[in-house]
């Protein structure tokens, strides 16, 4: 019986070693197929810059700056028209007549002139009216704003009407398009 022992345990010590042998020739095996994919990663890597003479610089990528405008962009009388945002129907036909940062507006078919001020910030004029009464807001007062970019001769930007007792309430936003008179 005890020979019977031995000789199982003499026979059982091999069988981890023989695992322990396979299991590492495995890990190799894993190892080496690795190889040629690490080979195609680093060969397909591209590290080529572009010649010095097509290459652009920063400076060249970014967009051009607007001029800043001047009172003298903006001063003058302008005609122009206003419709809803989401909406391509004419609700106004217009005219201000501006300089040194203040405006007086009409519109078609209202006698009810709009005074308003004006600032002039980078490329844009941002403007304010002073409360006015508007027919279709049933008799309340109502303020413009509007931040509009001059190109030359033509005006385009947006606005929004709100209610002068209720500045946070939007009565109406609207976009709006004009030229000079000259």
């Amino acid at each position: 019986m005890f020979d019977a022992a031995v000789t199982t345990s003499k026979v059982a010590k091999p069988t981890p070693h023989l695992f322990r042998a396979a299991k590492r020739e495995d890990v190799m095996r894993r190892e080496l197929m690795l190889v040629p994919v690490v080979v195609a990663v680093v060969a397909c890597a591209k590290t080529e810059s572009p010649p010095a003479d097509t290459a652009m610089s920063d400076a060249a990528m970014a967009p051009a700056m607007a001029a800043a405008l001047t009172e003298a962009d903006v001063a003058g009388t302008w005609t122009g028209t206003s419709t809803p945002i989401g909406s391509d129907s004419v609700i106004a036909k217009w005219t201000q007549v501006c300089g040194a940062g203040s405006c007086r507006g009409t519109s078609e078919g209202s006698n009810v002139t709009i005074q308003s001020s004006y600032t002039l910030a980078g490329d844009s004029s941002v403007g304010v009216s002073q409360p006015y009464s508007e027919p279709s807001v049933k008799g309340g007062q109502v303020i413009d704003t509007w931040v509009g970019r001059l190109n030359g001769d033509n005006v385009s930007g947006t606005g929004a009407m709100t209610l002068a007792s209720k500045p946070d309430s939007v009565v109406m936003r609207y976009r709006f398009a004009g030229s000079r008179v000259r």
